[in-house]
């Protein structure tokens, strides 16, 4: 069974932070990622297959919508 009584104690603007850079710290991987990488698969080189986009896209929807409820 597991224990989490440890984090009562811990405030809510703390947590929230802590999930905040959870949801970042993809988004920053991303942007280190080879292009050959980033369209490994893909015919041609057009800007919507670009994974770096879609990443930060989808992260910033993912914390609107934490930060929101």
């Amino acid at each position: 069974m597991l224990n989490f009584d440890w984090i009562s104690g811990i405030d809510l603007s703390i947590a929230k932070i802590i999930i905040l850079l959870a949801f970042i710290a993809p988004a920053i991987f991303s942007l280190f990622l080879k292009k050959e990488y980033i369209f490994r698969g893909a015919e041609d080189y057009k800007t919507w297959r670009n994974l770096k986009y879609w990443i930060l896209f989808l992260t910033l929807i993912m914390i609107s919508i934490y930060l929101y409820f």
